[in-house]
Formats: C-alpha cells, sequence, structure tokens
C-alpha cells in the first residue's frame, strides 16, 4: 500500500549518521544497580561462595554492545576511547563477583569481524578498537562473548520498522518504498512463498560467521573455557503479547518536549516479526556454541516476561526515548534533524544487565566449581 510521502524530519529521523549500530541505539539514564534477581534461579553470593575456586582466573570477555553495557552509564576508556563500555556491564560484574582478572574488550557496534581481524572504527575521532582476540592467550582460562546482532543488521531494522501507529504506516520509506509494516519488505510473499530475507541471513552469514569466530576463538585461548552470552528477549511473544504493544516515540507532543519515554513503536505485525527472527538468531548462536563445544548461556526464554514491552519497573530491555538536545554522552544524534535517541535503545537497562550477570556467573561457578583448586 502507498501513502503520501512523509514529513521530511520523520524520514531524516530514520537516517542515522556516523556510528550509528546495533550498539548505538540507545538506553535512557540507569539508576543504581539492582541486586540479584530472585526469578533468575540464581544467588550472585551463593555462586561466589560455590566458586571461590575460580578466583584469580584470567577472563577476557569479548563482544558488542550487549556484552559492553551500551547505555548504563559510566562509561571507562577501554578498549578504547569511544566503545561506550559500561563500567557496571556484566563482565565488569561477573568479575567482581567471582575474583577473576578482567580484560573487557566489549565495544559497541562490534561485529564478528571485529572480533576476529578488523580493527573498530569507534567513533571518536580516528580511533578504532583492536581485533578483540588480540588479548586471548595460551593463559587466558574464561571467556565470555555476546555477538551476532550487528552481522544481522539490527540497527537498520530497528530504523527502518519504526511506526506512525499500531498498524502503520511506517515513518520512513524503504529504499523508496512506503509500507505498512517492515515485514512486507523483510519477508515479502512472492507468488505465495514468503521470502524472509533476515532468516536467510542468519542461516546463510551470521551462522558461518559465528563458527568462525568460535574457532577463532578456541585457537587463540585452547585452555579457556568459553561462555557464550545469548542476548535477552527485546520484543514480546504472543503469549505476553498477543496484538503487539505499540507506543509512539512521539506521541502528543507534537515534535516539543517532553518526549515519551521508552517507547516501543512498532506494529504489531512487526512485533511478531521480531520475536520470531530473535528466536532464529538465538538458535542459530546457540548450535554454534554448541558446535564448538563451548558453554551456551540462554538469556531469551527467562526474559520473556521482561521485554521492551514489560510494565514500568519491570522490564530490562530500554524503549526508544526521543531528544530535542543531542548530546554526545548520553544520545545519538539523528542525522541532521536536530533530534536524537538516548543512548541504550532495545539494550539491557541496569536490571537487564544485572540478569545477565546472574546467568553468567552462574554458568562459570558451574563449570570451574569442582575443576580448580
Amino acid at each position: 500500500m502507498r501513502h503520501a510521502p512523509r514529513p521530511r524530519w520523520s524520514t531524516a529521523l530514520l537516517i542515522t549518521g556516523g556510528v550509528l549500530t546495533a550498539a548505538s541505539l540507545a538506553v535512557g539514564a540507569a539508576g543504581p544497580l539492582p541486586a540479584a534477581h530472585a526469578d533468575t534461579g540464581t544467588s550472585v553470593g551463593s555462586a561466589v561462595a560455590a566458586s571461590s575456586s575460580s578466583r584469580g582466573l584470567h577472563y577476557v570477555a569479548l563482544g558488542d554492545s550487549y556484552a559492553s553495557g551500551f547505555g548504563v552509564a559510566p562509561y571507562g576508556s577501554g578498549p578504547a576511547a569511544g566503545c561506550a563500555q559500561s563500567t557496571t556491564d556484566y563482565p565488569h560484574q561477573v568479575a567482581s563477583s567471582l575474583g577473576l582478572r578482567l580484560d573487557d574488550r566489549s565495544c559497541a557496534g562490534a561485529t564478528t569481524a571485529n572480533v576476529t581481524r578488523v580493527p573498530q572504527p569507534t567513533g571518536a575521532g580516528n580511533v578504532t578498537a583492536a581485533p578483540q582476540v588480540a588479548a586471548l592467550s595460551a593463559s587466558t582460562d574464561v571467556v565470555t562473548i555476546s555477538i551476532g546482532g550487528n552481522d544481522l543488521g539490527f540497527t537498520d531494522v530497528v530504523t527502518n520498522c519504526i511506526a506512525l501507529g499500531q498498524d502503520g504506516p511506517l515513518f520512513s520509506d524503504i529504499n523508496g518504498v512506503s509500507y505498512d509494516h517492515c515485514k512486507d519488505h523483510y519477508a515479502p510473499v512472492v507468488h505465495g512463498v514468503e521470502r524472509d530475507r533476515l532468516a536467510a541471513r542468519i542461516k546463510n552469514t551470521v551462522a558461518p560467521r559465528l563458527a568462525q569466530t568460535f574457532r577463532t576463538i578456541a585457537q587463540r585461548a585452547p585452555r579457556a573455557k568459553v561462555f557464550v552470552v545469548g542476548y535477552p528477549m527485546i520484543a514480546p511473544d504472543a503469549a505476553q503479547s498477543p496484538k503487539g504493544c505499540f507506543s509512539s516515540i512521539i506521541g502528543d507532543s507534537g515534535l516539543e518536549p517532553p518526549f515519551p519515554q521508552n517507547s516501543f513503536p512498532f506494529t504489531g505485525t512487526d512485533t511478531a516479526y521480531f520475536h520470531k527472527t530473535e528466536a532464529e538468531l538465538d538458535g542459530a548462536i546457540q548450535s554454534a556454541a554448541q558446535a564448538r563445544g563451548f558453554t551456551y548461556v540462554s538469556t531469551f526464554d527467562g526474559s520473556s516476561a521482561h521485554t521492551a514491552c514489560a510494565s514500568a519497573g519491570s522490564a530490562w530491555i530500554a524503549g526508544l526515548t526521543l531528544t530535542d538536545h543531542p548530546d554526545p554522552a548520553n544520545s545519538t544524534k539523528l542525522g541532521d534533524t536536530g533530534y536524537g535517541l538516548l543512548f541504550g535503545s532495545l539494550h539491557p537497562n541496569a536490571a537487564g544487565v544485572a540478569y545477565l550477570r546472574d546467568q553468567t556467573v552462574a554458568a562459570i561457578t558451574r563449570a570451574h566449581g569442582h575443576t580448580h583448586g
């Protein structure tokens, strides 16, 4: 279905310059880190007591914005300025909980190539982060990694799919074509057959890249126990939200602040499609990890009641929040519009980071509790 051209601001809103990556979409300001969640099945305190034998192990953390804690300030300077690595990301919390010696190489926006071989531009002038596996060696004991979303093209999908209403249309055209739902672009029906481009990319591109990345990690750190930490659920399944959970990024603001906080501006059709795609990505990451003999730390199903659509105080994933005063310290500027998104959109908030910490601590404790004295 064709629609009249969108207002100029809305089209430009989705044209993100610079280094807007899967890591660069934002979470708003995060409060103090919560204690361990009762419903994660893990108590950090008991995990620490059970895993005292893991203390002092050399721990290297790899990955993208979900590992680096993008959106949960304050940020440190490592592994390079501009990586937006939180000083309270889950690797830092895991290391603190278990007494591990941490070398955190996680960097917002990283792809599998940035993990294995390609220096990563960080958006801080000409600064680049070295390939992350440079930190690995035969003396590395523990490795964690969260990766794959940027290889799928998470950012483009999110920005292309922002909608004006529960049933569309989308804010802006995709390649010059107007849609009510971005699923019609990513999974068109051709001669009665759905051609799901994202599913095909997961199978044909992301999965082989994951396999190669995990092979490289195994070669560079042959003694290490490797924990592949999956992504938590962003979009709810039909059981949690059968008709979607649209909320406007603009609301009734008329493009003047205050703007709605933590919005979820996606149609019901696209919410269901997001969930399906997330589940397929989760399955691909798990399969690649297990094929290499790595431990897969599942966070997808366990976070189903805490997606970006959950009620305030219950969500572990931040929604999208618009600002008319983009500041490089806390937001990503959206083209030349004068607007931006607060850091951390569709990324774990402080509670979400704590959940990732709990699951990872439990996995490392199980693996090391009886193998190191």
